[in-house]
This record gives C-alpha cells, sequence and structure tokens, in this order.
C-alpha cells in the first residue's frame, strides 16, 4: 500500500494498454452518459426535497431589489427575482436553474485543464468533476455551491491562459469570472486571498505584480464586491456584523481540526484527496516555476484557511472548503495512470485498478445515501419510528402548515374583523411560509426580533421592508395579528428568548393560543396564537399570567428526542398558575407513570421575574426519572399534569418521544 502514495515515480517499462473507455470520441460518449444519468438522478431529488430556508431567504430577499443583503451579496437573490418573475412563485423553476448551473461543471473544469495537460487527461478531469462528491451534488436545491464551483473553475482557466499568454481579454475575463463570484457569496474572496498568497509566497507568481493585467482583473473583480460594500456601508456593515463578530463561537478546540480534515478526505474520497494532496506538493515543489503552482497554492490555500478557523469557530460548514477540490483535476488522471501502470504484473494492475475504483464507488455510495436520506425525510410520517432517528437536518416541510395557517388566519378575523396581520417570531420562520406558501407573490409575515434574527443582522433587512417588530406595532396598534411561532426548547432558561417573549407579553393583549402543531420527524414545532396589538405597551407582565409562556413547560426531554428502555437521566421543567401549584405528575401516552419532585429553587437556574404570579415563586420547577420498566419500545406522547391548590389540573401540551 505505501507504492500508492509513490504518484510520481517515474514508470517501467509495460506491454502497451489499451486506452480504458476506448478512445477520446469514447471517452467524450461514456461522460456525456454518465452527466445525463446525474442530470436525471438530481432532477428526481430536486422533486422529492423539501424546500430549504434558504431557497426562501434568497426569492423573498430578491422580491426587495437592493444592492446586497444583510448575509449575503445580492447575486442569488437577483437570479430568484428574475426567475420567480418569468415563472412564478415556485420552488421548481429555480432548482432547474441551479440544476443547469452544476450541470456546467464539467466543461468548466475541462476549460480549466486544456492549458496545462493533454486533451485526454483533461477529458479525465471533466469525468472526474461528475465523480467527486462535493461537485457532483449540486443542483438539487436553489443554493450558491454550484455557482461558486463552476465560477472558480473558470476564473481559474482564464487566469493560467492570463498568465501563459499575457493577454488583456485574459486578464478581463479572470476579473469577470471573480466578480460574479464576489456578487454571489463572499465565500469566493477564498480563492482571492489564495491568488495573493501566490503572488507573495511564490516567485513566478511576485512577477505578476508588475503586470497591468494584474491590476485590471482586480478593477473588475472588484466591481463585483461593490454593490455589497456599498449596502453594507449604509446599513452599518451587517455582513462585517454577522460573519466575523457574531456568527463565530470562539471556543479553541484542536480536535476539531481532525474531525474538519477527516470530513474533507471522506468527502473528496480517498483515491481523489490523495491524488490531489500529491499534486500540491508537485505544483508547490516540483513544478512551483509554472503556471500549475498557483493551482496547487489554491488547494492548500482553501483548505488551510477554513481548517485554522476550524481550530477556533464552532461555526465552519464541511461545504466551505469545497472549492478546494476544483484546482487539482487537471492532474488527478495522470497521477492515477502513473500508479496504476507501474504495476509490474497484471495481477498488481488489476489490484490497483481495484483501489482507484473505490473512488466512483465511494462516490456512488454519498449519492446513494443522500437520496435515500431525502427520500426518508419526505416520508418521516410514515418511516418507522426508529428510522426517524437519522433524521438529523432541520428540514421539515413546512408546507404541511397551510392548513393550519388558514385557520389561525380565520380565527383571528372572528375574533378581530378582517384586517389581521401575520406574523412569525423570526426571518427563517418567516421565508419558510412566505415561499413557496400558497405560490402568492404577496404573502408576507411580520417578523418579532427574534435573537437568531439579531444575530444573523436579518432584521436590518426587515426593517427596510417594513416587516419588523417595529413596523407590526405601528400599523396594527389595536388591531389583529395571527402569529406563527417556532417553539423554542428553553424558552425559559435563555435570556435572550425571556426579553423576546416578555417583549410580546408587553405589546400583545387579548393573546389566545390556537394550536401547537409538530412536523415530522416531530423534533420541531410551531404555536400558533391569535392576538391584539396593544395600543400602549406593558411596563411589568408579574401580575398575571401572558399565554406566550407555558404554564406547563417541559424543558428536558426535547420533542422528539430517542432514549434507552434503561433510561436513568435526570430530566426537568417548571409549573406556575396563579392559584399555586402543589404536584406535577408526569405522563406518557395520557397515563402517569411517576410523581415529579415539585417546588425546586436550584442556584444553577432560576425561573424568571414573569413567573412571579405564582404565589411559590421562585419555587416552581421539578424534576424526574422514569420509573424502571415505564419505558417501553416505541413512539410516545409525554406531558406533564401539574395540579392547583384547589385539586384542578392543566396539562402541557404532549410532545413525542421514542424509545429503542
Amino acid at each position: 500500500m505505501a507504492e500508492f502514495y509513490d504518484l510520481n515515480s517515474e514508470r517501467p517499462p509495460l506491454a502497451p494498454q489499451k486506452p480504458f473507455l476506448g478512445d477520446d470520441k469514447s471517452l467524450i460518449r461514456a461522460t456525456f452518459i454518465l452527466g445525463a444519468i446525474l442530470l436525471a438522478w438530481k432532477f428526481y431529488v430536486a422533486l422529492i426535497s423539501h424546500v430549504i430556508w434558504e431557497e426562501g431567504h434568497f426569492v423573498v430577499s430578491g422580491a426587495y431589489l437592493d444592492l446586497g443583503y444583510p448575509d449575503i451579496p445580492a447575486g442569488f437573490p437577483w437570479l430568484a427575482r428574475l426567475v420567480t418573475a418569468i415563472f412564478g412563485w415556485h420552488v421548481l423553476p429555480l432548482r432547474i436553474v441551479s440544476l443547469i448551473i452544476a450541470t456546467m461543471m464539467p466543461f468548466a473544469v475541462y476549460f480549466m485543464a486544456t492549458p496545462l495537460v493533454s486533451h485526454r487527461n483533461a477529458l479525465w478531469a471533466a469525468m472526474i468533476a461528475l465523480l467527486l462528491p462535493p461537485l457532483s451534488l449540486n443542483g438539487t436545491v436553489f443554493y450558491p455551491e454550484g455557482a461558486l464551483q463552476v465560477l472558480m473553475a473558470l476564473m481559474l482557466g482564464c487566469l493560467i491562459r492570463a498568465i501563459q499568454q499575457d493577454q488583456v481579454k485574459w486578464w478581463v475575463l479572470t476579473g469577470v469570472c471573480a466578480a460574479v463570484g464576489l456578487l454571489v457569496h463572499f465565500r469566493f474572496l477564498a480563492p482571492g486571498l489564495a491568488v495573493v498568497v501566490f503572488m507573495l509566497a511564490n516567485a513566478q507568481g511576485r512577477k505578476l505584480w508588475t503586470k497591468p493585467g494584474v491590476w485590471i482583473t482586480a478593477g473588475v473583480a472588484l466591481l463585483g464586491l461593490l454593490p455589497s460594500l456599498i449596502y453594507n456601508a449604509l446599513n452599518d456593515w451587517p455582513a462585517i456584523q454577522f460573519h466575523v463578530l457574531n456568527r463565530p463561537q470562539f471556543k479553541p478546540d484542536p480536535g476539531r481540526l481532525l474531525s474538519y480534515f477527516e470530513t474533507q478526505f471522506a468527502m473528496g474520497t480517498p483515491v481523489f484527496f490523495t491524488a490531489m494532496v500529491v499534486a500540491a506538493k508537485n505544483g508547490l515543489i516540483r513544478d512551483r516555476d509554472k503556471p500549475e503552482s498557483l493551482l496547487a497554492w489554491q488547494f492548500v490555500v482553501i483548505l488551510v484557511f477554513y481548517g485554522v478557523q476550524t481550530i477556533f469557530n464552532k461555526k465552519i460548514m464541511p461545504h466551505w472548503p469545497f472549492m478546494a477540490f476544483i484546482p487539482l483535476l487537471p492532474f488527478v488522471p495522470d497521477l492515477l495512470e502513473n500508479f496504476m501502470s507501474r504495476a509490474v504484473t497484471q495481477g498488481r494492475r488489476y489490484m490497483r485498478m481495484a483501489v482507484i475504483a473505490t473512488a466512483p464507488l465511494m462516490a456512488l455510495a454519498v449519492g446513494i445515501a443522500g437520496t435515500a436520506y431525502q427520500w426518508a425525510f419526505v416520508h418521516s410520517a410514515e418511516l418507522p419510528y426508529a428510522l426517524r432517528e437519522h433524521n438529523i437536518l432541520k428540514n421539515e416541510n413546512w408546507s404541511l402548515l397551510e392548513p393550519d395557517i388558514a385557520a389561525a388566519d380565520a380565527r383571528a378575523k372572528e375574533r378581530f374583523g378582517p384586517d389581521v396581520a401575520w406574523a412569525a417570531n423570526s426571518h427563517m420562520s418567516a421565508v419558510h411560509m412566505e415561499f413557496p406558501g400558497s405560490g402568492d407573490s404577496h404573502r408576507r409575515f411580520y417578523t418579532l426580533d427574534d435573537p437568531n434574527d439579531e444575530l444573523t443582522r436579518f432584521v436590518v433587512a426587515r426593517h427596510k421592508w417594513g416587516l419588523d417588530m417595529s413596523a407590526l406595532l405601528q400599523k396594527q396598534a389595536g388591531k389583529g395579528v395571527m402569529l406563527a411561532m417556532l417553539e423554542p426548547s428553553y424558552i425559559y432558561h435563555e435570556a435572550d428568548k425571556v426579553a423576546m417573549y416578555t417583549k410580546l407579553c408587553q405589546n400583545f393583549e387579548d393573546i389566545e393560543p390556537f394550536r401547537i402543531v409538530a412536523l415530522p420527524p416531530y423534533k420541531m414545532a410551531v404555536d400558533f396564537y391569535t392576538a391584539r396589538v396593544r395600543t400602549h405597551p406593558l411596563t411589568d407582565i408579574s401580575g398575571a399570567p401572558c399565554a406566550f409562556f407555558p404554564p406547563a413547560y417541559i424543558a428536558h426531554p426535547e420533542r422528539g428526542e430517542f432514549l434507552s428502555r434503561d433510561d436513568t437521566g435526570n430530566y426537568h421543567g417548571a409549573a406556575a398558575d396563579p392559584m399555586g401549584v402543589t404536584a406535577v405528575d408526569v405522563l406518557l401516552d395520557g397515563k402517569v407513570v411517576t410523581r415529579a419532585r415539585y417546588g425546586l429553587d436550584p442556584e444553577a437556574f432560576r425561573v424568571p421575574d414573569m413567573l412571579k404570579y405564582d404565589p411559590n415563586w421562585p419555587k416552581l420547577q421539578y424534576d424526574f426519572k422514569f420509573p424502571a420498566g415505564s419505558l417501553t419500545s416505541g413512539e410516545h406522547k409525554l406531558s406533564i399534569r401539574a395540579t392547583r391548590t384547589d385539586g384542578t389540573t392543566f396539562d402541557s401540551d404532549a410532545r413525542t418521544l421514542y424509545v429503542h
């Protein structure tokens, strides 16, 4: 196996071998066949996948034409606006556009490779682009990743030609690709950073500083960043606040670096990733005086850039470094052919072919697993409960809420008259219900200053659109509102959530809980309310219960949590009532299984002031353990029942709990 890593060694004399997949025409035919199969496969995935919140975000943002948006440049919202203007407020046309963009990837890789390698190896590089999961799986949703990768390959292809030929057209086209990339996402700054590092660290790169073409490229590229710069300068730099100040969680952990490279190694497949590492070594050392050295620097800088962030930033997403897999694709075919051709016997040759074959097989496995996962998520409600444990993405089907939205709206109009506004807790929740919704491009939800909107700075956009909390309070004073609120997991335990809901209680009256709807696989729920906006907000809400704060609260276990039959965990929550609570019972499927210890006031957490209406405040918490034998395999409903001092009771909302 050690020989596998020696991909640069000279080849021993071998008998002539027939080219794999025949001549170039046969290879082209095979590439197109594979591309067609992938296109059909990804179209199927696009058809069955739930709408992700980013798709709604791009569409709704694009409806408000601007130079930029708090978290992203304007490119994809502008594209979404164009597509929806032509094809309507539907997700499928957007995904078809995204699929078309992703389908350009092998052509872009071929364009990048042709100045550097033989025609056949360029064709093979295009084929490998179809087999490499980080590149081949794009296009099933309307998301920028595929566009970023295509633009990077085109930019590098133009830049290599510019370095080789020093013609103005290639410098300009390099800048155009970079400008469009910067208009799509800020992550396109990473390839630009790699170019700068190449121009500082490499002797050949340092010569570029004196070439006028480089400055032409930089000037054109800056045009793509200019709209975002203007938008941010006029709006107190929300992108800087989000991406640089708010989003990072600086918790140094070197262990995450290992996990980061393990993920990239697996997603790139061991064979292709190893070949790229060898190609990077060649570019940095052996070929450092050739243009291909630039591509090695791209691979290294992008991987290291995100790798260093991983140590300190808990929020690095696995797909952010995927652009690093593009630059060295032209050199992978020759390295793998060299590895295979060095076999001294036919048997060893077959063994090496088998090793190389693990790459497309792993890619196939990733594709099948991803498709199965999407199918399983779509059918969460029908699947055996045990399989729901693997639904780890927050990608529920929000369109299932349409009947509930209509019913809650009808109830609000029944209570307060026809002039009813709609509100959601956050921008993420709002765009889920605004797009595609019922296909109505005019449907809008106000948002309620959710802490996450403060973090992401979506409050900036919602304020500009007249859809934030202040606009709602001003426009709907004395009028009705239907509220759809993503249920917080720990409403009493998180200070920012307490502050948000306290503000809601101060600004709304006649609050009526309408219903709670859990979406499959039942790990999240949306709480519907109807209420009226106060004309004069309250200052103190502790004198009486506010319906936004549940009187019977389960902090843990969470919705949709999986427990074992012999679980011994300690679970907790709180219960409050103006009459006072004397006992809390724990119910499983409507039957009492144990009585909780009630009246706790641990120093680690104190219940907030708005529960002072209970005479026993602050001793309002409880904890419990499930008795031995009370948990049986299956899907269950967990709730608590609180007993008042007069003997009457009230229950919490029942939540799904799984036992395996």
